[in-house]
């Protein structure tokens, strides 16, 4: 009796994380198109970098959503590199344009009058 009610239980909280997991996907993705958005029709340098960070952020989440959905744990080390390696291109961006004298001008981003 025991075994049939806890099995019930799972199964109920089964489909309530795939549920939770399936809505976090959605939103996810609406994020990336509009980051993807904002990394093209950017205004600026640091809009683009800024933009670019937020992807990778939104791609992390996704790897964690699909890494529960599926159940492996090893998907999080996945997870764990793309945060490593848009956190180093986020500083590697921001020494370039920390770079910049005043005198230089900003590679043209199609941000001119």
């Amino acid at each position: 009796m025991i075994a049939l009610v806890l099995g019930a239980v799972s199964t109920e909280v089964s489909r309530s994380v795939s549920t939770v997991v399936d809505v976090g996907i959605a939103v996810l993705a609406v994020g990336m198109v509009l980051m993807l958005y904002r990394m093209v029709k950017g205004p600026h340098l640091a809009d683009r970098a800024v933009a670019g960070d937020a992807l990778a952020l939104l791609v992390v989440g996704l790897v964690v959503l699909l890494a529960v959905d599926q159940r492996r744990a090893v998907s999080l080390d996945a997870a764990l590199m793309v945060a490593i390696v848009g956190f180093a291109a986020t500083v590697a961006f921001a020494q370039y344009l920390g770079g910049l004298t005043a005198d230089q001008e900003l590679p043209e981003d199609g941000a001119g009058p």
